[in-house]
């Protein structure tokens, strides 16, 4: 929870969220924020919830105290270009205390938004369990909320306080709630939205930011199991009704952010992504395939934090992370197999500090968010980021009056069309990448030697770059 509080939010305020105009969003080398707006910044739990819908918006649910009086539960929603941002839409205000400030959000029946969220509610339905709300497409007008964990006094938990909130509908409608522990067997999980069903605690240990997919018609659980002094311990999924398995190296995995569980789209398999090694503060980023006797690694990217993961189209999924001060993201190819080129952008100006990032991939971009401690406070922040091509030269290096092939490829797979530049001194050759990705040219006689710089541009990917050495 973010803070205990007395008084309700004013209607005043609420009306003005409500009427909000629209924003620039993020598009591709732009940051918006999106938390942490009108001079209340975020807290450094926050947990913001993600859902698009069929229209393409992203829909993002997040917490915040409304006037610095009453924790209010919101909804704003970037457009399918990423180049605007509406709301905040209020979904719901505590009446005399706080909202827990990790919030989740998925899909619910026509198409429309289901909002998840736990907090102290006195005298009423939706005091300390885990409540919902819903809305249509459009993100508005929002339902009066619900319980949606068990509300038996045998069998509830104290969502209110979890160490994280997450859930998950699969294609069929069926939905799965899950929390993290405050204290020992506070943590646990909800099969369906009727409040009478029991709550089911996790099977040992104290978990910690937990997460749900489905795959196949079965509901998919994944937490960082806390070791001692709070330290994290491993990254541990589990089939509902089944025995918890620990992903392979996952000692670093990072636990102040909400464990990132998918499954591919249009494909099979169920992935985490995490840091692999023994130490979250000096981690290399992995992605494992549930059951896998090993995850896949990106290489050279030690020190890596918050490493996490969003399925887009085609199998191929999204990994990201923060290093260095620096945000990365890498598309993998549509086997999930090996990463493309690493994308690298600036965090938002002035950052002196990175919390969390989520993100969304399922339109073929990322639109990530990222929670940082910029300019104006602490809140969430948004970009779009496109994938990156991989350019190389063959030879590296060549003399003058020989020939040099450039190829341009997407995680392995050819960028037919892509636009090919080398650029030599004044003098630019310009070729379009064949079937194989390629385009051969023939360096000018008088060429002088040293490094020449080569690019590749494709719509609807970062470019890619290379060098190229003249010798003598």
């Amino acid at each position: 929870m973010r803070r205990l509080v007395c008084v309700s939010a004013t209607l005043a305020l609420l009306v003005a969220l409500a009427a909000a105009p629209a924003a620039l969003a993020g598009p591709p080398g732009k940051w918006t924020r999106i938390t942490g707006i009108e001079g209340v910044p975020a807290a450094n739990t926050d947990e913001v919830g993600l859902q698009r819908t069929a229209d393409g918006v992203l829909h993002v649910a997040w917490t915040r105290p409304a006037g610095g009086v009453s924790d209010t539960v919101l909804q704003s929603a970037i457009s399918a270009n990423a180049k605007s941002v509406s709301g905040p839409v209020p979904i719901v205000t505590a009446a005399n205390d706080g909202i827990n400030s990790s919030v989740a959000l998925v899909g619910a029946p026509g198409g429309g938004l289901r909002v998840l969220f736990a907090g102290l509610f006195p005298k009423t339905p939706i005091d300390t369990v885990m409540a919902s709300a819903t809305a249509p497409a459009a993100g508005t007008p929002w339902s009066a909320a619900s319980p949606v964990s068990s509300t038996n006094p045998a069998t509830r938990s104290p969502v209110y306080v979890a160490a994280g909130i997450g859930g998950a509908v699969s294609s069929t409608g069926e939905t799965v709630l899950v929390w993290g522990d405050a204290g020992p067997e506070d943590g646990g999980y909800h099969v369906g939205l009727n409040p009478t069903d029991p709550d089911v605690p996790f099977p040992s240990g104290l978990a910690s930011n937990p997460n749900a997919t489905w795959a196949g018609g079965t509901a998919y659980l994944a937490w960082i199991v806390l070791g001692s002094a709070g330290s994290p311990g491993a990254l541990e999924v589990m089939q509902v009704g089944g025995a918890p398995m620990t992903a392979p190296k996952s000692g670093a995995a990072w636990v102040g952010q909400r464990v990132s569980i998918g499954s591919r789209i249009g494909a099979g398999g169920v992935y985490v992504a995490y840091g692999s090694g023994s130490n979250e503060f000096d981690a290399t980023p992995a992605w494992w395939r549930v059951g896998a006797a090993k995850p896949f690694i990106v290489k050279g990217q030690r020190d890596a934090e918050h490493t996490g993961l969003a399925p887009a189209p085609g199998g191929r999924l999204w990994i990201y992370w923060n290093r260095k001060g620096r945000i990365y993201a890498t598309r993998t190819n549509k086997k999930a197999t090996k990463p493309g080129a690493i994308v690298s952008i600036k965090p938002p100006k002035g950052t002196s500090g990175i919390y969390r990032l989520q993100a969304d991939g399922s339109r073929g971009p990322l639109d990530l968010l990222a929670l940082a401690e910029a300019g104006g406070g602490l809140g969430y922040f948004h970009q779009r980021i496109l994938p990156g091509l991989t350019l190389v030269a063959k030879p590296k290096a060549t003399k003058a009056g020989k020939k040099v092939t450039l190829r341009a490829t997407d995680a392995g797979a050819p960028a037919k069309g892509a636009k090919l530049v080398l650029k030599l001194g004044k003098k630019a050759l310009k070729k379009k990448a064949n079937a194989k990705g390629k385009a051969t040219f023939k360096i000018p006689a008088k060429t002088k030697p040293g490094k020449y710089n080569a690019t590749a541009t494709k719509g609807g990917y970062a470019k890619g770059r290379t060098k190229l050495r003249v010798k003598h």
